[in-house]
């Protein structure tokens, strides 16, 4: 895409500087991540109306449960961000961002920068997503650019990764995506992994649960040199029942590291019911 190129130039010059117009922690600091996730990112599905109906009806939902919010975790389009805080935060549930800027505080019109989301009460960004690739061009330097930005501000980055084409080596896309976007920030911030093959993101079917199982035993171990909190968690087509396929798979093989810490969901978490019902379900498992 044509304007990578300019995004490329400003971030060698500028988040390698110290130029931070605030502190590095939002509301209450560093978080420390679950040790199960469970989340959805509705990607930009909703409207305003939407949007706020969402999440009321999530709200209510984990209201109604004993758990409450604990282990949940939505990442919302910036514009619903501090209604989001306002809705779930109080129940425990970890609220983020569907995206951060690669740049910090400064004049670069149109982007949310890492300390201004951290101070509203981000916790999370994803970053990686193939659609950002697709339809912004982002490139795997813009993403350890906001990595970097995520970690300083206090946000724990959600890594997308994943290879492209099914039947194309997992190791060999997602270890340079790792080094891309974790090289460059502390061996001790927390991270989270989610493995979403571009290939069964928008599919009928999530990958296979013995395929997945595979992957995410591989990721934790190419995380395992990290001193940080490391989650390695599934998307891709991940909905109701997904979660409880991949454990059993994993149990079946012995593999009990290669059952991941939750699932992501997307366009399947949209309707709140599909989402309050996988959250039962990793609770249950």
């Amino acid at each position: 895409m044509g304007g990578a190129a300019a995004p490329k130039m400003y971030i060698q010059e500028y988040t390698t500087s110290d130029k931070r117009g605030c502190g590095s922690a939002g509301r209450g600091g560093p978080m420390s991540l679950p040790t199960t996730m469970v989340g959805c990112s509705p990607k930009s599905y909703l409207t305003a109306e939407t949007g706020l109906r969402w999440l009321d009806a999530v709200r209510a939902g984990l209201e109604r449960t004993p758990q409450r919010g604990a282990g949940v975790f939505v990442c919302v389009p910036a514009a619903l961000l501090t209604r989001a805080v306002d809705a779930l935060q109080p129940l425990g549930v970890v609220v983020g961002t569907q995206d951060v800027s690669a740049f910090p505080a400064g004049a670069y019109t149109g982007e949310d920068n890492a300390q201004l989301l951290s101070g509203l009460g981000s916790r999370l960004a994803m970053i990686g997503h193939p659609e950002r690739v697709r339809y912004f061009g982002e490139t795997s330097e813009v993403f350890g650019a906001k990595a970097r930005e995520a970690a300083a501000a206090g946000i724990a980055p959600v890594l997308i990764v994943g290879e492209p084409e099914r039947g194309a080596d997992p190791e060999h896309v997602i270890l340079p995506q790792l080094d891309a976007a974790f090289g460059g920030i502390p061996e001790d911030a927390p991270v989270v992994v989610a493995y979403e093959p571009t290939w069964a993101i928008g599919a009928a079917e999530p990958a296979p649960p013995a395929h997945v199982v595979g992957v995410v035993a591989r990721v934790r171990e190419l995380m395992s040199h990290r001193a940080g909190e490391v989650r390695v968690i599934y998307g891709g087509s991940a909905g109701p029942g997904t979660f409880a396929a991949i454990a059993a798979a994993g149990r079946e093989a012995g593999r009990i590291d290669g059952i991941p810490d939750g699932v992501f969901l997307g366009r399947a978490g949209v309707d709140a019911a599909g989402f309050l019902t996988t959250i039962a379900e990793v609770r249950s498992s």
